[in-house]
């Protein structure tokens, strides 16, 4: 079977993120956005400058999730919430997403179709409840720590045998 190139150990391996869900590396800790953030504009540069968060959400008055912005469009987000009205049209308010019971290779088969590397993780209902994020450099940190937990796995132990006399005593 090995000469024709089928390689079984390859086709029958369990991918590992196959098995890992969204909700176990999503990111939390995030700052999101709001059109009364245009009150305080310099506020929210200096809190938003040197984050490594490259997509902020963007929630209305209420708290309601409402779409995302790109880290470059902040600027404009806030001159534009400044002005009042309608949501700022930087926003995209349909942005590809992720759920938190997927499997991360779900996740990454999206990101890949829609050349997206950062995806707002929502828990769909009524109304769309914003949980994380979740990047591509989240499901790269779930795979190195499968392949440690791996290598840890097959850690040659070493064994210890007892003599007859010590187990007398």
């Amino acid at each position: 079977v090995s000469r024709r190139g089928f390689h079984l150990s390859r086709e029958y391996a369990i991918d590992p993120l196959e098995i890992m869900l969204v909700r176990d590396v999503m990111r939390t800790d995030i700052i999101v956005l709001s059109p009364a953030d245009a009150a305080a504009p310099e506020a929210v540069r200096q809190r938003v400058e040197g984050l490594q968060q490259r997509l902020f959400p963007v929630a209305d008055e209420s708290g309601t999730y409402v779409g995302v912005v790109r880290a470059k469009d902040v600027p404009e987000f806030l001159v534009q919430a400044r002005d009042g009205g309608e949501m700022p049209s930087c926003v995209n308010q349909n942005p590809v997403v992720a759920l938190p019971d997927e499997p991360l290779r779900a996740v990454v088969n999206r990101m890949a179709e829609h050349s997206v590397t950062r995806l707002p993780v929502v828990a769909l209902g009524t109304r769309p409840e914003l949980l994380g994020i979740i990047a591509l450099h989240d499901l790269l940190q779930a795979r190195v720590r499968n392949l440690k937990d791996e290598r840890l796995r097959e850690r040659t132990l070493r064994m210890f045998v007892r003599d007859d006399e010590t187990v007398a005593r």
